[in-house]
């Protein structure tokens, strides 16, 4: 799960430090678990000041790396939130896990599911605990919600794989220091400056009409927010800060960056609700 290593650390306040490698604690529609070493390739190999991850999902990126004086947003309040209950009470969440597992069938999961939403306003350590293990036991391991955002996926695992204490604990330390905002990605822009690494993995615009990438919350992103998100990060840009970025490649994400560095990867995606997998190109794209 955790691998040690020592690691010459990219930001500016430091020097080379022993990191940990740590898994993410969930799957994430679009997550980068199986790429992320890939990924970490193209990162910056000069110092740079902060580290922002404005689309933070599972965090594969952030975790993989360890990176220090971090900002970690996401849209989804309840992502955030689980994160922020894991920063401070890694035990508990372990234990209403366990406890839950030991209960499980199809009737206590859609129990709990309705649980869930009747509290889908309430940010504490139960719906922290609860999201993640309605993740890890839901078909094909996704969150999704519908148009009242109450979450809606059917059981899928009766014997899920949860994260164990140690691995819990371990992504807790990863979180230490780290500063965690429930926000839009816009509301974090201001926030970054010359010399700031941003690594942006957004919602993938769809590869068929049945695409998966983009239903984790009531609002989708679709073209006019990727052509939103394309200014916003040539304004980060200009400013002088150093852009990486994840995205589907499709005409109109090439066309989008045409003038950045884009390199194409291969990746195997589910690109339907069916569990099957698939290989598809995504794109590395950097302006440096």
């Amino acid at each position: 799960m955790i691998e040690s290593l020592n690691r010459v650390n990219n930001l500016a306040t430091e020097e080379c430090v022993t990191k940990l490698r740590v898994k993410p604690f969930i799957r994430w529609a679009g997550g980068k678990q199986n790429l992320v070493a890939k990924l970490s390739l193209h990162l910056p190999k000069f110092k740079f000041n902060r580290y922002f991850e404005p689309f933070l999902g599972a965090g594969s990126m952030f975790l993989y790396n360890g990176f220090t004086n971090t900002v970690l947003s996401d849209i989804n309040s309840h992502l955030v939130n689980a994160y922020k209950q894991l920063a401070s009470s890694p035990e508990e969440i372990f234990d209403q896990l366990q406890y839950h597992l030991r209960l499980l069938n199809p009737d206590y999961y859609y129990k709990l599911r309705t649980i869930f939403n009747q509290n889908r306003d309430s940010f504490n350590i139960d719906q922290a605990s609860l999201f993640i293990f309605l993740v890890h036991t839901s078909f094909n391991g996704i969150y999704r919600v519908n148009k009242k955002g109450e979450y809606n996926v059917p059981v899928g695992k009766l014997n899920p794989s949860l994260p164990s204490i140690e691995h819990l604990k371990a992504i807790q330390a990863s979180l230490q220091g780290i500063e965690l905002i429930d926000c839009m990605y816009e509301d974090v822009l201001d926030r970054i400056g010359s010399g700031d690494l941003v690594y942006l993995d957004p919602p993938y615009p769809p590869l068929n009409d049945t695409s998966y990438f983009q239903h984790y919350t009531i609002d989708k992103f679709l073209y006019q927010k990727q052509c939103e998100l394309a200014e916003n990060v040539k304004f980060l840009s200009d400013k002088g800060a150093f852009i990486l970025m994840s995205n589907a490649d499709t005409p109109l994400i090439r066309e989008l960056y045409s003038s950045w560095n884009v390199i194409d990867i291969d990746a195997m995606r589910s690109i339907n609700c069916k569990p099957k997998r698939t290989s598809v190109k995504e794109l590395i794209i950097s302006n440096y």
